[in-house]
């Protein structure tokens, strides 16, 4: 649960620039996109202005992650594993990166591992 006063808005904007930039995609996109200045889209990455709903929904998007991923830029993981916190961002943000149609295949893969390694009734006794 975070608190909008607990936010650290500089660590919000870098990730936002971190994962923009990694995927290629400029601020002249973003600005398009959000019908907005690329001023403006500078500003938000560089901490000078507060983002709004809007723009943290749009980023979310474009970067295939969770609005969590932005709002929980610095701080620790609340959960305490931030191993497994990071290995669930690239899980989600690969699984939504995969055409719907092969998404159905990746769960049923995925379940099949899970049956893989449960453990039958006979070891479980």
């Amino acid at each position: 649960f975070v608190l909008m006063d607990e936010l650290d808005y500089k660590k919000v904007g870098k990730k936002m620039k971190e994962l923009r930039s990694s995927l290629g995609i400029t601020q002249e996109r973003v600005a398009k996109d959000l019908g907005c200045t690329i001023a403006f889209v500078s500003n938000v990455e560089n901490n000078r202005v507060k983002i709004n709903l809007r723009v943290l929904y749009y980023y979310s998007k474009l970067c295939n992650v969770s609005v969590d991923t932005f709002l929980n830029a610095g701080r620790p993981d609340p959960v305490g594993d931030t191993d497994e916190a990071a290995r669930l961002d690239e899980l989600q943000q690969l699984f939504r990166s995969v055409p719907q149609e092969q998404q159905q295949k990746v769960l049923e893969v995925m379940r099949l591992l899970q049956q893989m390694t449960m453990p039958t009734a006979e070891e479980t006794e």
